[in-house]
C-alpha cells in the first residue's frame, strides 16, 4: 500500500534534500519570507497566550479524536478519484476530517493537527519531492495542511451551515495560498509555453483543490448538524 524506500535510497534523498534546502532558501520572494514570519510571530502570539491563560487544550480525549481525523484523512487520501502529475489529487473529501476538527475545536489546535498531518503526508507520499529542497516542501505539506485550521476562524457563529461553508472555504483557500506559492516560485518552469507561472499555478492547483473543497463543503452541510455536536461535547 505505501511506497517504502530502501535506506540507502532514503539517505541519498535526505542528502539531497540538505544541499538544496539553501538554494531554495535564497529564491523565497520577500513576500514569501513576510508571510512566513507572519506565520511564526501569530503563532508564537497564540501559544504565549495560551500559556498566560492556564488553559489546556491537548488533553487525552482531544487527542484521540486528533488521532482519529488524521487516520481517517489518511485512508481517505489512498484513495484518489483523479491524480494531478506533479503532486495534488481529489480525493472523497479527505481534508473533511482535519477541517471538522479545527472548526469544532479552533483554530490553533487545527493548525497543529493540520501541520502534523502534512508532516506524515510528507512522509507517506511527498518523499519523491525531497530533490526539491525544504521550502517548496515545506509550503506543500505542513503548512498547505496546517492552513486547513483557519476553518476554526468561523466555528462560533450562530449560523452553523453559513459558519461551516466560510470556514471550510477559508481553510480551503489557506492550503490553496501555500500551493499556489510553491508551484509559482518552484514549479513554474514546468508552465507551458506561453503561460504565466502564476496562472499556470492557479490553474494547477485550483484544478484539484476547487472539486476537494466543493465536495468537503457539501459532505460537511450533510452531516455536520450531530457529528460537530458530537466532537464538541468531546471537548
Amino acid at each position: 500500500m505505501f511506497n517504502l524506500i530502501p535506506v540507502a535510497h532514503a539517505e541519498e534523498i535526505a542528502q539531497t534534500w540538505f544541499d538544496t534546502a539553501f538554494e531554495s532558501v535564497a529564491e523565497v520572494p520577500g513576500w514569501g519570507w513576510l508571510l512566513m514570519i507572519a506565520l511564526l510571530a501569530g503563532g508564537f502570539l497564540a501559544y504565549r497566550s495560551l500559556r498566560s491563560s492556564g488553559k489546556t487544550f491537548w488533553t487525552a480525549r482531544t487527542m484521540s479524536v486528533g488521532a482519529m481525523c488524521m487516520a481517517l484523512a489518511s485512508v481517505l487520501s489512498l484513495i484518489k478519484l483523479w491524480t494531478m502529475p506533479m503532486g495534488g489529487a481529489i480525493t472523497p473529501a479527505s481534508m473533511l476530517p482535519l477541517l471538522l476538527f479545527a472548526y469544532c475545536y479552533g483554530t490553533l489546535p487545527g493548525l497543529t493537527l493540520g501541520a502534523l498531518y502534512g508532516v506524515m503526508q510528507y512522509l507517506l507520499d511527498g518523499m519523491r519531492f525531497a530533490a526539491l529542497g525544504a521550502i517548496p516542501n515545506l509550503l506543500d505539506y505542513p503548512i498547505a495542511f496546517g492552513l486547513l485550521g483557519l476553518a476554526g476562524l468561523f466555528g462560533k457563529l450562530d449560523n452553523q451551515k453559513l459558519s461551516l461553508t466560510l470556514g471550510f472555504v477559508l481553510g480551503c483557500f489557506g492550503r490553496f495560498l501555500a500551493s499556489f506559492t510553491s508551484g509559482y516560485v518552484y514549479y513554474g518552469m514546468y508552465a507551458p509555453e506561453g503561460w504565466n507561472p502564476a496562472v499556470y499555478s492557479i490553474v494547477y492547483n485550483g484544478t484539484y483543490l476547487l472539486p476537494e473543497c466543493i465536495i468537503c463543503i457539501a459532505l460537511g452541510l450533510l452531516i455536520a448538524p450531530r457529528l460537530v455536536r458530537e466532537l464538541r461535547r468531546l471537548k
